[in-house]
């Protein structure tokens, strides 16, 4: 008997949370465009000084991850004293491939992070450049 009380305390709980977001959410500013099919577009009013510290920090993180990645790389490299292992070991040629698989993954997770780094380093050359806000728009 008391099961039921609680369970519709819940409901009514969840449902005004439900609501209180929705209404947190719609308050934010928007940018209002009408398109030449006079479909109405609005887009979110956006801070540029938060956006480009976010792309900044994010930049920043992917460095440090580069720098760590190099040593990585470094220390996975096949040298003289792998060749040796992989000579005289038993199973030696199941280490080396390994190690080259592990090497190969490396580099290629590397590669992915500088290609980051140097889109969000264009992106902020784009995003600083730009001294007011722009609306592009098509003429009818």
């Amino acid at each position: 008997m008391i099961k039921t009380p609680n369970r519709l305390l819940m409901s009514i709980a969840i449902f005004c949370s439900a609501f209180t977001l929705q209404t947190v959410h719609a308050e934010q500013a928007s940018v209002s465009l009408i398109a030449e099919n006079q479909f109405i577009i609005q887009l979110p009013d956006v801070d540029r000084e938060e956006l480009v510290d976010q792309v900044m920090t994010l930049r920043s993180e992917l460095i440090q991850r580069k720098q760590v990645l190099l040593k990585i790389v470094a220390d996975k490299k096949l040298d003289g004293a792998d060749a040796l292992v992989t000579i005289i070991m038993p199973g030696g040629l199941l280490y080396a491939g390994y190690k080259k698989v592990r090497y190969e993954q490396a580099k290629n997770e590397l590669d992915r992070v500088s290609d980051d780094i140097e889109e969000f380093s264009s992106d902020l050359l784009a995003v600083q450049s730009m001294a007011v806000p722009v609306v592009v728009a098509l003429q009818p």
